[in-house]
């Protein structure tokens, strides 16, 4: 249990911040709440019917309200599903995916339907007791920004002068961030620029002490004499900055990198419909001990600023060898877990199964026709909602098809909640 909660650890809590609160504490007050195991929290209940959108779009559900959230945005969402060209992917309001204090405790393959109605309180296993909040884990990027730390993040660092620090520290790392992941070029041109970008600090607002703020500075390969500095207000949302124009844009924009308190994503991958990646450049030397610990003396020397800021050009960078070395964002959440079964058999992705073959699906009592995706309603997963506050657990039980013998027609889910509120 000890190592799940330092694992956690690593999806984004906000106790990070510098709010005073442990890391492995309740995070953005998604604190347990009380409430006795002989008492069924779960006392409301929600259906959600929905046609999934156009591939790459995505719906949300606030279980809450009962309603869908147009645009996913805020906190107050609770389920987004993402549509993927004939299938789809389920995530929380949480992490990488978005600015809520959301999380998953388990997936589809974790629990079952019949064993989740059992269960008198979201947050009270029946068999192990309370559940640490740190468990219903965030969903995380992986990316050229995502690390190996206690917070996920490659360019800072949580507390490096010991148990009674609660700050962030920006390493001062040089990213080479390109508009064309196509292209090996680390120079850019116009059309496609590469820039060199260093994470500079995370706190803003007046006397420098508010969280969520993230400043950075970069230089445009091209012309790798002009450093470029902003900082931008993350504390609530995702914002999306534009660093051809160096201003911030929205989502639908034309983006280049985006802030959500210290998480940090590019607009390629899983993260957006461009062709941006990243590119770890150089880790200034000192930062870092022989066993890869963070060297506190370094991490708080007020020089740091200054020192640093010739990496952007520097002649030592490191370059990638080939597009292939571009790093491209991709996205995690345990509500979409490895599929088992293996082509051209059935391929359960915990829920639903995909049936290749016309004899497949015909088998599972579907049509006789291939590709098609069948609900697994006794799979579930218990979802914290993205105030951090209210809980959920859910199954996907029915897919149905506008043409039942055509499986490129449009797909309607079904999704059924027991709502903790």
């Amino acid at each position: 249990m000890l190592a799940l909660v330092l694992a956690a650890c690593g999806g984004g809590g906000d106790g990070a911040d510098g709010g005073g609160s442990a890391i492995g504490g309740a995070s953005g007050g998604s604190g347990q709440s009380g409430g006795s195991a002989a008492t069924n929290g779960f006392t409301q209940s929600a259906t959600w019917t929905f046609t999934l959108p156009a591939s790459g779009s995505a719906v949300c559900y606030d279980f809450n309200a009962k309603a869908e959230v147009a645009g996913c945005t805020g906190s107050a969402w609770d389920l987004k599903v993402k549509s993927a060209n004939r299938s789809a992917t389920l995530w929380t309001n949480s992490g990488s995916s978005g600015s809520g204090a959301g999380g998953a405790f388990g997936g589809p393959f974790d629990h079952g339907w019949a064993e989740l109605l059992a269960w008198k309180n979201a947050t009270t296993d029946p068999v192990s007791g309370t559940i640490p909040a740190t468990l219903f884990f965030k969903d995380a990027a992986s990316g050229v920004f995502a690390g190996t730390n206690d917070i996920g993040s490659a360019v800072f660092e949580y507390g490096v002068g010991g148990s009674s620090d609660h700050l962030l520290y920006p390493n001062y790392r040089t990213i080479l961030i390109t508009a064309d992941s196509s292209k090996a070029d680390p120079v850019g041109t116009a059309a496609a620029p590469v820039f060199a970008l260093q994470v500079t600090g995370y706190y803003g607002g007046a006397g420098g002490t508010t969280s969520g703020n993230p400043s950075f500075r970069w230089v445009d390969r091209s012309a790798p004499a002009t450093v470029r500095t902003a900082t931008v207000n993350a504390a609530a949302d995702w914002v999306y900055y534009d660093l051809s124009a160096g201003a911030v844009t929205t989502a639908s924009g034309n983006w280049h990198i985006a802030f959500n308190r210290y998480n940090i994503k590019l607009n390629g991958g899983e993260s957006g419909s461009g062709k941006v990646a990243g590119f770890l450049a150089k880790t200034p030397a000192g930062f870092y001990d022989g066993s890869g610990k963070p060297v506190a003396a370094r991490f708080t020397d007020a020089s740091n600023l200054a020192a640093t800021q010739s990496d952007l050009s520097a002649a030592d960078l490191a370059l990638p060898a080939d597009q292939t070395k571009w790093v491209k964002d991709g996205t995690a959440s345990r509500l979409n877990p490895a599929y088992t079964g293996t082509y051209p058999n059935p391929m359960n992705f915990g829920w639903y199964t995909y049936y290749p073959s016309a004899t497949a699906a015909a088998a599972a009592g579907l049509p006789a026709v291939a590709h098609l995706l069948k609900a697994n309603p006794g799979n579930a997963s218990l979802l914290r909602g993205g105030e951090g506050s209210t809980y959920a657990r859910f199954h996907v039980t029915r897919i149905a098809y506008a043409d039942p013998n055509d499986y490129n027609s449009a797909q309607t889910w079904t999704i059924e909640f027991d709502i903790q509120p």
